[in-house]
Order: structure tokens, then C-alpha cells, then sequence
């Protein structure tokens, strides 16, 4: 058979043929070299897992020590933060059956009404803000750390006056959170009350010896630090200027970030 002539005849048909013999090699050739990609990344992340592994290793009684350790660690927690931080009375925590804005609105308007009052009966001026906001928080937590702060300012308030006290003025509750970044962030939800307790021809140690009293009897005030002024002979007056963290242990949570 002459081949010019069966190329002549043929050559369209083995053109198209060859095409789709080379087109077929090229397509399995970029789909093998994917999957051969994917299966090379498969392996070395396989073995990196397997070195891993191959790591630090912990016995079921070494991982039952860290519990039991784990546990001693956060009764400790727990116990010296009951020495150092203000216990929240009933009165002053969020009730889980009324409003946080309405028990807010509430306590502080009544307490305002009740301590002012009995201050002024028993010859002390009391400034009458209480340290609470000009605008009342609305979110749940910012009312819960203002409430906090309500409680102590009540409790210093009580024995300032009942210690002689003739002014207590300058009363701040602070309803900011502070806020870090990484491991600055802070641990505790921590709100600072400030407020100047005045004698006037009095002294302030009972007052300051009641003050240190409270914390040895295990109700701390959370006291962070105190000034007593040099007393001023023209007023006969003395300040004791004071500063206050009402904080709150973060709460446990579980191994899906749930409290």
C-alpha cells in the first residue's frame, strides 16, 4: 500500500487522533501531579504529627496528680480571695428575678435616701452621689461592678460615722473596665472606689483601727491604700484619703469555654 496515499487519504483522522492521544496524557499528567502534591503534604504533615507525639507523654497517675493539683490550686485561689477581696451582700447582687436596671434603680435610690439621712442625724455630711455615675449603667455587668462598689462605699460610709467622722466627701465609683492586651490582660474585674473621710477635732484612729479590724475579721473591705493627711491647725481638720479594688474571682469554666 503506498503510504503517501494513506496519509493523503487518512492524515485528517490520525491528526485528530494523535491530538487526543497527547490531549489525554497532558490531562492525567496535571491531575497526577496534584494529587501526587496533596499526598506529599499528607505524608510530612503525617510525619510531623508522629514527632509530636514522639514528645512529652504523661502516665494516667501523672495526669491524675495534675488534677489533684489543679484542684488544690484553685481552693487556694478561692480561699485568698475570700481574705482579700469584699464579699457582695444580698442586697447588692443582681437578683436572677428583676431586671439588673430596675434592682439598680432601686437599691441606689433607696440607699441614697437611707444613709444621707442617718449620716446627717448623726453630724456627718455625706456626699450625697454616693460616687455612683451621673448616667446609670444599663448593661448587666457595668451595674454589677457599680454595685460592687456601692457596697463598700456603704460599709466605710457606716464606720466612718459611727467612728466620728464629720464629713465623708469625694466618693468615686469607678464603672470602667480595665482592658490589656495579651497576657496584660487583667484577671480580675476589679472596681475602684476612692472617697476622703474628715475629723474635725477628732481623731481618726478608731476610725482607721476599725477600718484594719475589718479585714482581720475576714469581711475585707479590699482596701489598696490610704493617706492620712497632717492635721490642719487652722480647720482643726484631718483627712484620711482611701482607695478601694471591689473585685470578683473569673468564674471556672470548662474544657469547652463554658462557665
Amino acid at each position: 500500500m503506498n503510504f503517501d496515499a494513506f496519509w493523503q487519504t487518512h492524515r485528517r483522522f490520525i491528526l485528530g487522533y494523535a491530538g487526543g492521544v497527547l490531549g489525554f496524557f497532558l490531562v492525567l499528567f496535571v491531575l497526577t501531579s496534584g494529587a501526587r502534591d496533596k499526598r506529599d503534604e499528607a505524608e510530612r504533615s503525617l510525619r510531623r504529627t508522629q514527632r509530636e507525639l514522639q514528645g512529652d507523654r504523661y502516665a494516667a497517675s501523672q495526669v491524675g496528680e495534675l488534677e489533684q493539683r489543679l484542684a488544690e490550686l484553685e481552693q487556694r485561689n478561692a480561699t485568698l480571695g475570700s481574705r482579700a477581696l469584699p464579699p457582695v451582700r444580698e442586697r447588692f447582687a443582681l437578683p436572677p428575678t428583676v431586671p439588673p436596671s430596675q434592682h439598680y434603680i432601686e437599691t441606689t435610690g433607696a440607699l441614697r435616701q437611707e444613709l444621707v439621712a442617718w449620716a446627717l442625724r448623726n453630724d456627718c455630711e455625706v456626699d450625697d452621689s454616693l460616687g455612683l455615675p451621673a448616667v446609670s449603667p444599663t448593661q448587666a455587668q457595668q451595674i454589677a461592678r457599680v454595685l460592687r462598689g456601692l457596697d463598700v462605699v456603704e460599709r466605710v460610709v457606716r464606720l466612718a460615722v459611727e467612728n466620728g467622722a464629720s464629713a465623708v466627701e469625694k466618693i468615686s465609683i469607678g464603672s470602667r473596665t480595665s482592658r490589656g492586651r495579651g497576657r496584660n490582660q487583667p484577671v480580675l474585674d476589679v472596681t475602684q472606689v476612692t472617697l476622703e473621710v474628715v475629723f474635725e477635732r477628732q481623731t481618726a484612729t478608731p476610725f482607721l483601727r476599725a477600718l484594719l479590724e475589718q479585714e482581720e475579721a475576714g469581711t475585707p473591705t479590699g482596701l489598696v491604700a490610704l493617706e492620712v493627711e497632717p492635721l490642719k491647725p487652722r480647720r482643726l481638720e484631718r483627712r484620711v484619703m482611701l482607695e478601694f479594688g471591689a473585685g470578683v474571682l473569673p468564674e471556672p469554666v470548662d474544657e469547652e469555654g463554658r462557665p
